[in-house]
Order: structure tokens, then C-alpha cells, then sequence
């Protein structure tokens, strides 16, 4: 009976409890990257939105169409004209997108149409911006001959 517990070929508790700790560790930076790769996903769902708004933008500078692009509906950008009255929206944010627009942003005179534009995910990469998230700012000024888009 002696022998056979000396030829015990178990784990003791210590290695086993090295293990778990092990894992609990792989585990931890696991679910660190993925959040920080779904916060990424969600800034590039805001870069995105704002380059296709930025061709809209130009697109409309180029028809002379009368936008004011500051005037939004919740995720609608662009549903007045320059002088107030309402109109179809020009573009439509993707969920969770926000846009922080400057006020001057209008179309409509020729080589005069201005737009500038911070757009951000609410479910973005954290920043110390007013919106407290990563913003990409986005500027097509057309009297100057300037169109601004951010790398990423």
C-alpha cells in the first residue's frame, strides 16, 4: 500500500491551480482585445459615414443644390434649406453614428458651399473630446478649393 502512494501520477493542487491561473490570464487579454477591436469597428463605421457624406457634400456643391447641413433629424443630415424650409434629408448616419456639424456648413452659391463636420461613434474609442469619444473631422471648402478627410 505504500509503494502505491508514492506512485501517485495525479496533479497535485498546486499545478492545477497554476493553470487556472494561466488561464484567467489568456482569458482577461482576450476580452480586452476584442473590446478594443469592437471599439475600433465602431470608429471605422464613423470614418466611413463621413467620407460618403463628404461626396454627398461635393455632389451638391456641384448641382448648386440649397442645403444647410447643420438642420438634422436625429441621424438625418442636411433636411432644410438656407433658409429654414424643410427638405428630403441628404444623407442618413449609420447606427450609433453622430455628427457634430459647424453651423456655416451650407450649398447652394456657386464656389461658395462650405461644410465641416465631426463625426464620432457613440460606441467608439474614448477621447477628450466634447462628444468624449475619438471625432474625425471632415472640411470641403469650396472657395478656397480645400477638401479635408482624415486618415485612419
Amino acid at each position: 500500500m505504500l509503494a502505491r502512494l508514492k506512485d501517485n501520477k495525479g496533479f497535485t493542487f498546486i499545478e492545477l491551480m497554476m493553470v487556472m491561473v494561466m488561464l484567467g490570464i489568456l482569458l482577461q487579454m482576450a476580452w480586452t482585445f476584442s473590446g478594443d477591436l469592437r471599439k475600433r469597428s465602431s470608429d471605422v463605421a464613423a470614418v466611413a459615414d463621413g467620407r460618403n457624406l463628404i461626396t454627398v457634400v461635393r455632389n451638391n456643391f456641384v448641382n448648386l443644390d440649397d442645403v444647410n447641413y447643420a438642420q438634422s433629424d436625429g441621424n438625418k443630415v442636411g433636411v432644410a434649406t438656407t433658409g429654414g424650409a424643410p427638405r428630403e434629408a441628404v444623407f442618413s448616419l449609420s447606427p450609433g453614428v453622430k455628427a457634430r456639424i459647424e453651423a456655416g456648413s451650407v450649398s447652394g452659391v456657386a464656389d461658395q458651399g462650405y461644410f465641416e463636420a465631426f463625426l464620432f461613434n457613440v460606441n467608439g474609442t474614448g477621447d477628450e473630446t466634447p462628444s468624449g469619444k475619438r471625432e474625425f473631422w471632415y472640411l470641403a471648402d469650396e472657395a478656397n478649393d480645400i477638401y479635408s478627410l482624415p486618415l485612419f
